[in-house]
């Protein structure tokens, strides 16, 4: 199977061990701070790896050092680094991930080059498309791609950013119309469906959630999928409902565990497995990335191992 996954490449420089509460002003011990390479197009080429497929990532790099250290390190992890864009005028994208004593992770994010990526129509030949959260003008890209594209069996999976819910052009409602599977959490899809910022309930029923997919559904083939957080997930396709209860785990960090959930399911969708067993694989796939600092299963760039060897 082809398989490609377009979206962001970041450094993630990821705090954990926080204390309960930060003194601003103030230094303060932490437990680690690593340095990994994620992002959301990343972190599914790392999802599909580890289940065997071979992936085709579609991304941007700053022209800058860390961003040939990026690419150097992703080439030596096998991944497919052909389609790889750099931008000159911007840096590699970086994110700080700030992992509380709860697991919860709060995430400062620098775009930088990833808002220069440019979908071509030849990025989007492969039996699987992932398009990760992607900002406002490589959305337009995939849809002028999408719209240049012939017809055929690949199954476009996508995971809109909060920058085109917000802003909702005709590039993102052309995308939104045609994807096979689109991936929303609870906030996400209040978004979509047009309700404003302090109206958004962080933690939606399972009830209230169903309602939504039936309302944000363009089309009874769409998969549309909501994820919840500890409640599980709901899916809707072909008029019918499916609710899917979370893995109970210890959390770790809550950073990746979206794109483990929605890439897993959506590899397991176009296998063809049906809906009910294509939730549990993306449940148990959300469940082991809870249980782990980092967003993705690859090595850091940089650990505290490597800080720790001699300087020869």
């Amino acid at each position: 199977m082809q398989l490609v996954a377009i979206g962001s490449i970041t450094l993630d420089i990821v705090v954990s061990g926080m204390p309960a509460e930060l003194a601003r002003g103030d230094k303060q011990e932490v437990g680690s701070i690593d340095l990994y390479p994620g992002g959301g197009a990343l972190n599914a080429t790392a999802s599909f790896m580890g289940q065997g497929e071979t992936v085709r990532l579609v991304g941007a790099l700053g022209r800058d050092g860390l961003g040939a250290r990026l690419h150097e390190h992703l080439e030596q992890l096998g991944v497919a680094v052909g389609s790889i864009q750099f931008c000159p005028d911007q840096p590699t994208g970086k994110a700080i991930v700030l992992v509380e004593p709860s697991g919860s992770a709060s995430v400062l994010a620098r775009r930088g080059a990833n808002a220069c990526l440019r979908v071509q129509a030849q990025d989007l030949l492969a039996d699987l498309v992932y398009v990760a959260p992607l900002a406002l003008q490589p959305m337009e890209s995939l849809a002028q791609a999408l719209s240049g594209k012939s017809a055929n069996s690949s199954c476009l999976v996508v995971n809109p950013s909060v920058a085109c819910l917000q802003h909702q052009g005709q590039g993102f409602r052309q995308v939104y119309a045609q994807a096979d599977v689109l991936g929303l959490n609870a906030v996400e899809a209040q978004m979509l469906a047009g309700v404003q910022g302090a109206d958004i309930q962080l933690d939606l029923s399972v009830q209230h959630a169903c309602a939504l997919a039936s309302r944000l559904q363009h089309h009874a083939q769409q998969a549309l999928l909501i994820t919840l957080g500890a409640q599980g997930a709901v899916l809707l396709f072909q008029g019918q409902h499916y609710v899917q209860p979370a893995c109970k785990v210890t959390v770790c960090s809550t950073v990746g565990a979206g794109d483990a959930f929605l890439s897993s399911f959506a590899l397991a969708w176009k296998r063809g497995v049906g809906p009910t067993r294509a939730l549990t694989v993306a449940s148990q796939a959300a469940a082991m990335r809870l249980e782990q600092w980092a967003a993705n299963a690859f090595p850091p760039l940089l650990g505290e191992d490597d800080n720790e060897s001699p300087v020869p």
